[in-house]
Order: structure tokens, then C-alpha cells, then sequence
């Protein structure tokens, strides 16, 4: 459905009923997030939380969720209530970014549901996704304490929103020979293996963190793996390298496309560095709020191709990478949990019993 909004978007626009369509895919989201029910990461660790939450003296959560948790459950007991509060925030801010600064949003929001699903459930972190996703315009106007105060309430609800900071001073133009050098360097630093020679407490001392990176170095293999290294390089580097070399043959370029591009090239930068090494664990959690840039990339991207055929060819590749995007992510909890907790989607309306985890 969102796909065809997208084509609608890129080849039949009109004005005549183009809010209409934004508003249904918002809503969308909402319901789908909303009343979801038994689906996604980490299920039953929110919805136990949120249960219990007026009754807990400890508290393992930052003090931005705890609050609205409390707050909510003060209320009612009915978790559904807490999701659809939770998607209204979540998509509200986001929302506002994609409408305000993607030049094709419909297309945007195609590739913020592919991108994004298997986030779903990681209720912390996507709250402060979405603070972060709505700082963009005070980047983009160069107002350095309303980002800082968006920044800082993003943390009240997820730690790693502190990695967006450098983000600020991205919005400026990079030689295309400066990313070449850089991108070059972070391929050499990955193949290398360097940091899984480093003492993990020369990194991280100590507390949770630590205890998990120990845990993680002696459950899994951190040898160097080259094809791995290449195909994760190659799936993201064709929009960079798309937009590096072809830059001149984008046809709806504006003032914010430095932004986007390069928040997007810093995110695929840190991505291969880290490729392969016991710091991936930590590093792709903060790589959400760099990689979302790419929802407003590809927008971008389709104008350098000609109107017609051309045009649609590209638009059919870029369906069948979303796809591969989202099989990749739910393949990925299938394969490590032995449990698909995304599919069948279901909602509360259809079975408020239903846990995914049940299916193990």
C-alpha cells in the first residue's frame, strides 16, 4: 500500500487530494504501531514494565520513559493506550521533519516503514529517534540551543541520543574528494580487524555496557570477516555513491541536500568501521538517528534519472531493496531468537493473548 502512495508520489501527483493520502499513511502508522499486540523487539519486557511501573522502586530505564510510563498508568492499565499515546508522539515528530523537508514524503514514508520495522517494539530508543528526527530543522536553521534542548530530552528517553550531537555541524558541503578519503580510511581501519585488538576496558570501562561487550566477545567470533565487510559496504554505498558522482544530475536539489547526505555518509562511515567488531553491538544502536537520512536521500536520487521508463525502472529497484531491507531485519531475530516476533503482524483487536515468544 505504502508503495503505491510512493509511485503515486514520483509519477501522478496532484494536489487535489495529496494531503488526504499523507494523513491515511500517518494514521496508518498509528493503528499499526498503536494496536499492535505480542509483536516486535522486546515485548514483554515494556509491557511487564509498564504493568508494574507505579509499584517499582528501581528503575532500569531513563527518567523520560519512566515518567510517561507512569504517567499513563496512572490512568488506565490498558497497555494499548500507552502504544497508541506512544505512535501519536513518535509519528507526530517525525511527521512534521518528512513533510516539511522531503521532496517526495509519500516516497519518504515508503522508506521509513521498510527501514524502520524492525525497530518496532524498541520503545526507549524510538521516542528518542523521533526528538532527534524533529531537531533536524533547527540544524537546518542553524539554532544551536533549541537542537541542544532536543538533544537533552531525547536522552531522558534513550542514552544513545547523546551521538547526534555531531550531527549539527554537518550541514555544510564535503569535497566529493574528502569522502573518497575518508570512506577509503574507514574501509582500511574495518579489513584490518584493528579494534578487536584493542582491550575492550580501553573503550568502555565497567557498568552494563561493559558487562554485555564481555559477554558478546566470548559468545561470538570477532574474526575479521571480508565478505561480510564488502556486502554491508556495497548496500550502503550505492545511494552514496550515487549521490557523490552524480550529484550535478539532481534535478530537485536545495539547500538541504548537503544535510541529508552527509548525515547519511557519516552514518555508512561509522557503519564500517565498526563493521565486524565487538563495538558494532553499541555503535549500531546510535546509527539509527544517522541512517534515517536515508529516507530523504533516495527522493533525491530518483531525479537524476529521466522521466518515464527510466525513472520507473529505478523505482522498481528501489521497492525490491526495501523489501530485501525489511527480510534481512525479521530474518534476523528469526534466526538468532528461533522465532519470527514480526510475523504474522497481529493486532490487539484481533487477539489481545497473542506473544510471538509463545511460538518458541
Amino acid at each position: 500500500m505504502l508503495g503505491l502512495f510512493a509511485f503515486y508520489d514520483l509519477f501522478l501527483k496532484s494536489g487535489k487530494y495529496y494531503f488526504v493520502y499523507i494523513c491515511f499513511v500517518v494514521a496508518w502508522l498509528i493503528f499499526h504501531d498503536g494496536f499492535r499486540w505480542g509483536v516486535g523487539t522486546d515485548w514483554e519486557v515494556y509491557h511487564n514494565y509498564f504493568s508494574e511501573c507505579l509499584d517499582r522502586t528501581e528503575e532500569g530505564f531513563e527518567p523520560g520513559y519512566v515518567l510517561l510510563s507512569k504517567a499513563i498508568r496512572s490512568i488506565t492499565d490498558n497497555y494499548s493506550v500507552f502504544l497508541i499515546v506512544h505512535a501519536i508522539i513518535v509519528y507526530s515528530l517525525v511527521s512534521y521533519t518528512i513533510i516539511k523537508y522531503s521532496v517526495s514524503p509519500l516516497l519518504s514514508y515508503f522508506l521509513f516503514y521498510c527501514i524502520m520495522l524492525t525497530y518496532m517494539g524498541m520503545n526507549r530508543e524510538y521516542i528518542s529517534f523521533a526528538i532527534c528526527v524533529f531537531s533536524f530543522r533547527f540544524i537546518l536553521e542553524r539554532r544551536i540551543w533549541p537542537f541542544l534542548l532536543c538533544i537533552f530530552v531525547a536522552f531522558w528517553f534513550h542514552l544513545t541520543a547523546i551521538m547526534f550531537v555531531f550531527a549539527y555541524f554537518l550541514n555544510r558541503p564535503i569535497s566529493t574528494k574528502v569522502m573518497i578519503w575518508v570512506l577509503g580510511a574507514a574501509v582500511a581501519i574495518s579489513l584490518s580487524g584493528i579494534l578487536n585488538k584493542l582491550p575492550l576496558n580501553l573503550v568502555l570501562v565497567g557498568g552494563a555496557v561493559g558487562d554485555k561487550l564481555d559477554f558478546y566477545s566470548s559468545s561470538y567470533s570477532l574474526e575479521t570477516n571480508m565478505l561480510a565487510t564488502f556486502l554491508g559496504l556495497l548496500k550502503r554505498c550505492i545511494w552514496v555513491c550515487l549521490a557523490m558522482f552524480f550529484r550535478k544530475g539532481i534535478k530537485n536539489m536545495d539547500d538541504r541536500f548537503n544535510f541529508v547526505f552527509n548525515l547519511y555518509f557519516i552514518g555508512t562511515v561509522v557503519y564500517v568501521i565498526f563493521n565486524n567488531s565487538i563495538l558494532q553491538i553499541v555503535v549500531a544502536r546510535g546509527l539509527i538517528y544517522y541512517n534515517i537520512a536515508e529516507i530523504f536521500l533516495v527522493p533525491y536520487l530518483v531525479s537524476i534519472f529521466a522521466k518515464g521508463i527510466t525513472q520507473r525502472v529505478f523505482f522498481s529497484l528501489i521497492c525490491i531493496y526495501c523489501w530485501l531491507v525489511m527480510q534481512k531485519g525479521m530474518n534476523f531475530y528469526k534466526e538468532n531468537l528461533d522465532v519470527d516476533i514480526f510475523r504474522p503482524y497481529n493486532s490487539v483487536l484481533v487477539d489481545d493473548q497473542y506473544d510471538a515468544m509463545d511460538k518458541l
